[in-house]
């Protein structure tokens, strides 16, 4: 006999998830997030997906947007505080609820800020969610980052210039992606047009050239290349600017073949154009990342405080050129009257870049070797875009040549890896110089002290549960040990001021013990004792990583090491 099945009742289907992200900052933040979720969706298509932007950021960007978002909620916050000054806050706080009782109707599993500011801290807090990830406010008005990348991001973006990682890549490990390499198309660039868009302005005057320069840069373009056209695109508050361009007497020859669209096009209009042309050229903005979706190659111009590690427009075909002026990169609040790192990046690098990308569709080390004069290059970083394991990576495309805040970035970017996602990157040996030699041989004293500072905060941490777990706790005690991990932390934060590039692990872990885990003594000690030996695991492979590069370095030159044998961990 057979068992009839036809009867079975239908399994109840599963309930889709949805994620909601939350990204409150400009057009090309919200290029980089979409880039994100994009691999998100790729590897979870069931997943449905939802932003939360700002309206005059978004909707320019709907054409993009909506290709990788389900829906999207436009927070127009012109319009809810358009008012304040003569209704107060009333009428403000009714169009936020407004727009949160909009929200309210979705489902929300995760909430994910990535957007690190106060108001959109605020607004998650207020968004209803299972869960959240990202910064966001407690019931006690105290900002929270329970996960450890977002805790990474705002420990190394926001503080200092050691982030190893892209923006891209940043994201994806905020939200959970495990990225892996997948196989794309080439690009037939001989059925583009013979035309090279550059984009000469930035959000700020400290990361744009002066329009002498774009000048140069186009008139040998334009004199070398003498099948091109040229570009200029912007926004409609940078027209004046590129007049200053394209009426310059130097290019008065080339008018015929300088084209310029600055305040013409609309952002879909540009994408469109930067489909059919041969190269983008510009400054650190938006343009570059939107020019990375159309999978056209890419030259950045990195000035003031551009990070090309984090900002570099995230595909393959991927070049940015750096300074290697000792205060870049800067900060925005930093002041600056004569913008050194201006002057250090010769126009002539750029205008021979451009030639050959147009030429031969890519630039090598040896290429830089052999055609740049060192007299050019000897004060620019050259980088090249590459993926790893999905991530993407920047090699040095000058021989013999990569400074200490590199350097570490590698070192960093390996550590991390290892302790927050348990993934292990094969990076090669930096090769060093005397400078950088001498840097190294500094900072594994500095990673020494603090890995022993976190020795001593694991076994104060260990006496205090020990304490706890006997028959008669003793309170003074526990003060008492209480107290050394105060000065542990307070000794850590002096480390900071001898050993500057170990910044990024002491802003980390000061950041992570603001976030214990726990509603009890027991449990926030125990938590304090696992950051306590997250911290020491990562001077352990740090400082492994500092050795054995010099040994390397030692092994290669031949010469003995003026440092004494490290005490053993």
């Amino acid at each position: 006999m057979k068992a009839n099945n036809n009867n079975r009742a239908p399994e109840p289907e599963k309930p889709v998830v949805t994620l909601a992200i939350v990204q409150l900052t400009r057009f090309g933040d919200l290029i980089q997030t979409a880039q994100a979720v994009e691999e998100l969706k790729r590897n979870h298509p069931g997943y449905r997906v939802i932003l939360i932007a700002r309206s005059q950021f978004a909707k320019p960007l709907d054409f993009v947007l909506k290709k990788t978002f389900d829906k999207i909620y436009y927070l127009d916050t012109k319009k809810i505080f358009a008012n304040t000054e003569i209704n107060g806050l009333k009428t403000s706080i009714a169009g936020l609820n407004l727009f949160l009782n909009e929200l309210s109707t979705e489902t929300i599993e995760v909430l994910i800020n990535l957007s690190f500011s106060k108001s959109s801290s605020y607004l998650s807090s207020l968004v209803k969610s299972v869960h959240k990830i990202g910064p966001f406010f407690d019931f006690d008005n105290k900002m929270q980052i329970n996960d450890k990348w977002s805790q990474l991001l705002y420990a190394t973006v926001m503080r200092g210039s050691l982030n190893p990682f892209a923006l891209v890549d940043l994201f994806k490990n905020i939200i959970g992606i495990k990225s892996t390499d997948h196989k794309i198309a080439p690009v037939n660039m001989s059925s583009r047009s013979s035309t090279v868009v550059i984009h000469p302005f930035a959000s700020q005057e400290r990361k744009a050239w002066k329009a002498e320069k774009w000048v140069e840069v186009i008139y040998r373009t334009l004199k070398e290349n003498d099948s091109y056209i040229i570009q200029i695109v912007g926004a409609k508050n940078e027209i004046i600017k590129s007049q200053m361009i394209t009426e310059n007497p130097l290019l008065k020859t080339f008018g015929n073949r300088i084209q310029n669209l600055t305040g013409k096009t609309t952002l879909a209009e540009l994408s469109d154009e930067l489909k059919k042309s041969k190269l983008f050229v510009g400054h650190d903005s938006m343009v570059g990342h939107l020019a990375a979706l159309t999978r056209t190659p890419t030259l950045t111009v990195s000035l003031g405080s551009v990070r090309p590690q984090e900002t570099t427009p995230y595909h393959a075909n991927a070049y940015n050129l750096a300074p290697r002026t000792k205060c870049f990169p800067c900060f925005p609040s930093d002041a600056c009257s004569f913008n050194q790192c201006h002057h250090d990046i010769p126009y002539q690098v750029v205008s021979s870049a451009i030639k050959q990308l147009l030429d031969k569709g890519e630039i090598t080390a040896e290429w830089m070797k052999g055609s740049i004069s060192s007299f050019h290059i000897s004060s620019v970083n050259f980088y090249r875009s590459s993926f790893q394991k999905g991530h993407m990576v920047l090699e040095s495309l000058i021989e013999n040549h990569i400074d200490s805040p590199d350097i570490f970035r590698s070192f960093y970017k390996i550590a991390w890896s290892f302790v927050i996602n348990d993934t292990e990157e094969n990076l090669p040996f930096p090769k060093l110089t005397p400078n950088t030699h001498r840097e190294l041989l500094d900072a594994l004293t500095g990673i020494q002290h603090l890995y022993e500072l976190s020795e001593f905060g694991k076994k104060y941490s260990h006496y205090i549960l020990e304490e706890i777990s006997s028959q008669t706790p003793s309170i003074s005690k526990i003060k008492d040990y209480s107290k050394k991990i105060d000065e542990i932390d307070q000794l850590q934060g002096l480390v900071l001021k001898t050993s500057p590039s170990l910044a990024p692990i002491i802003d980390y872990f000061a950041l992570r013990k603001a976030n214990l885990h726990g509603d009890s003594v027991v449990k926030l000690t125990e938590s304090s004792y696992y950051t306590f030996l997250e911290c020491s695991s990562l001077c352990s492979i740090l400082f492994e990583l500092v050795e054995n590069t010099i040994s390397e370095h030692k092994n290669a030159s031949g010469k003995s090491s003026p440092r004494s044998d490290a005490n053993s961990r």
